[in-house]
Formats: structure tokens, C-alpha cells, sequence
């Protein structure tokens, strides 16, 4: 009897680990339980396993899911190539003018792990389930009813773009929220209008590119002109100042040539004086009495400084004119001062 149990029990334990699982969690995802008959524990009730473990259960009572819980996007553009859907799948809206908008939008968004097991029993078993079930349907709701309150011209200012789109992420994050799903970023990238529409806009644009262009080519041409100014104004001031030494040189030539005729004159005028001077002390001694004798006594002195010798043509006896002079100057000067 002893044997015919142990081998009873062997096998009941042997069909126990045939029909048990094994789940496992990767570093990102979290694992959810949920038991489906009700034999061990409550039916419907979930459990919640941590990332990065290897959990066993029975199969037949008990489904295993997984959830990564890193974080996911939800690319919707225009561009199939880029996309989550091999189509166009752009967010359209309508401005409060009337015009239709159509952006490209991203949403990046992640699961609270605490709400896998929610997620899991009310949304979708899988990521892609959760994205195309309640991620994408409630972001293009969010995303439209919130720009709709702006213009299309309001939607080319940047400040008042940023601040919609803050708001847009607000309302989408407090949404999904309520789903155990947490909005980090949206982010908006291209965006176009009607064909009409953006053909009004590119020309306006091309309008404002021309005025620019105009006024840059007009500052350039002040800048340009200025610069000419600047060099004849340059010129103008090298040629004033060589000007104004070339006149500073000729003037200094000028003065010193008047200065040296000046007194060249001066000169000229005292030699002058000077011998008028002395005509008219002469003319004075001979307008005196002994006049005439003063002349002789000068012309005596001025031949006494000469040597004369008068030689007779007949005799050879010579005569010494120059004691001849001296007597007669002696003799002269002597009846002179007895006159005076």
C-alpha cells in the first residue's frame, strides 16, 4: 500500500508541474495575473508582478500579460513613411476663420504600472491594443477641440502656438490620466493648410521676403554712400590740409623773403643815411670859413699816404715831393688855426 501511494503522489505531482506556467518581465514591463475560474482564488481578481523576475502559475486557471512601461509614441503624419499607420494620419482642425489646419503630431506617453491591471482588464492586453484604443482617439479629440479656439494667423505666432500646445498637453494628460496613462511631452512638427489657403500665405510670405529684401538692399546702399562720403570726406580733409601747408610754406617763404629785403632796405637806407650824413658834415666844413683849405689839407693827406717823385726831363737832380707836401700841409694847417 506504502508504494502504491508514493507512486500516486509522484504522479499527481508530475501532472501539477505539467500544468503549470511560467511567466517572466524584462527590466521594462510589468507582468498581470488575473485568475479565470475562481478555484484558488477570487475570479476576475489581478495580480501585479514587478519588472525583471520569473513567476510560475497555473496556466488553466490564471492568463498572463505584459506591459512594458517605458516610454512610448504616438506618431501621427501626414507622411506614411514616418507614421504609426501606413496612411495619412495628420491631425486636421478648423481655426475660429474657418480655415482647416493640418499638423503633425507626436504624443509622448507611458503606463503608470500601478494601472497595469486596470489597463490590462478595461482597455487592451497589449501596448498596441492601449495605443489604438484610447492613446489615439482621445489625442486628436484633445488636440482639436483645444486649437480650435485660436486664428490661422494667431497659429503663426510662436508664443501664443507654444502656449496652445501646453494647454493641449495639459488637457490630454489629465484625460488619460484617469486611465493610469502619463503624458510627458506633444510635441507639434509640419503643418499646412488648405491648397488655396497656403497658396494666400506663400504669396504674402514672398510679399514680406520682397519688402525685406528692398530694405536691406536700401541699407546697404546708405552703408554703401555712407562709406563714399566717409572717403571723399577723407580726401577733401588731405587735400585742405595739404593746402594748408603748401599756404603755411609759401607764407613762410613770403616772410623771410620780405624779412631779408626788409633789411636789406634797412641797410641800404642806413648806408644811405650815413653818407648823407657825412655830404653834409662835409658840405657844412666847407660852407665855414677855411673851407677851402680843409679841402686841400684832405686832398694833401690822401697823397701823403702815396710816394711821388718828379723827375725833370733836363737834370738828373730829383725833387722829394712828399716833404714838398708835408711843408705845405704844416704850412696850411698853421694859417688855418690862426684864421679861426
Amino acid at each position: 500500500m506504502s508504494a502504491r501511494k508514493a507512486v500516486a503522489a509522484a504522479g499527481l505531482l508530475l501532472a501539477t508541474a505539467g500544468l503549470s506556467g511560467c511567466g517572466t518581465t524584462s527590466s521594462t514591463e510589468v507582468g498581470v495575473r488575473t485568475s479565470m475560474l475562481g478555484v484558488f482564488d477570487k475570479r476576475g481578481r489581478q495580480h501585479l508582478y514587478q519588472p525583471g523576475g520569473v513567476y510560475f502559475f497555473l496556466p488553466v486557471l490564471n492568463t498572463w500579460d505584459t506591459l512594458p512601461i517605458s516610454q512610448q509614441n504616438l506618431l501621427m503624419s501626414n507622411d506614411p513613411t514616418e507614421g504609426d499607420r501606413p496612411v495619412p494620419d495628420d491631425v486636421t482642425f478648423k481655426t475660429k476663420d474657418g480655415n482647416n489646419v493640418y499638423i503633425d503630431v507626436n504624443v509622448m506617453w507611458r503606463i503608470d504600472p500601478q494601472k497595469a491591471p486596470y489597463l490590462v482588464s478595461s482597455v487592451g492586453q497589449s501596448i498596441d491594443e492601449i495605443k489604438e484604443r484610447l492613446v489615439r482617439p482621445v489625442a486628436r479629440s484633445v488636440i482639436r477641440d483645444v486649437f480650435n479656439e485660436i486664428t490661422s494667423e494667431e497659429y503663426y505666432q510662436v508664443a501664443v502656438k507654444n502656449r496652445v500646445a501646453s494647454h493641449a498637453k495639459d488637457a490630454l494628460a489629465t484625460q488619460l490620466a484617469t486611465y493610469g496613462l502619463l503624458v510627458d511631452m506633444l510635441q507639434l512638427q509640419q503643418h499646412r493648410f488648405d491648397q488655396e489657403y497656403q497658396s494666400a500665405i506663400n504669396a504674402q510670405k514672398q510679399a514680406e521676403a520682397d519688402v525685406q529684401t528692398l530694405i536691406e538692399q536700401q541699407k546697404n546702399m546708405e552703408v554703401q554712400k555712407k562709406s563714399e562720403l566717409e572717403g571723399k570726406r577723407a580726401q577733401w580733409n588731405r587735400q585742405l590740409e595739404d593746402a594748408g601747408g603748401e599756404a603755411g610754406r609759401i607764407r613762410n617763404e613770403a616772410d623771410g623773403y620780405f624779412q631779408t629785403r626788409t633789411n636789406e632796405a634797412k641797410a641800404l637806407i642806413a648806408v644811405a643815411q650815413a653818407e648823407a650824413e657825412g655830404v653834409r658834415k662835409e658840405a657844412q666844413a666847407l660852407g665855414k670859413l677855411g673851407g677851402e683849405a680843409y679841402v686841400k689839407m684832405q686832398v694833401a693827406q690822401q697823397l701823403s699816404h702815396k710816394r711821388v717823385t718828379i723827375v725833370p726831363g733836363s737834370n738828373v737832380s730829383t725833387m722829394d715831393v712828399n716833404k714838398l707836401v708835408d711843408y705845405l700841409v704844416g704850412t696850411k694847417g698853421k694859417e688855418a688855426e690862426k684864421e679861426e
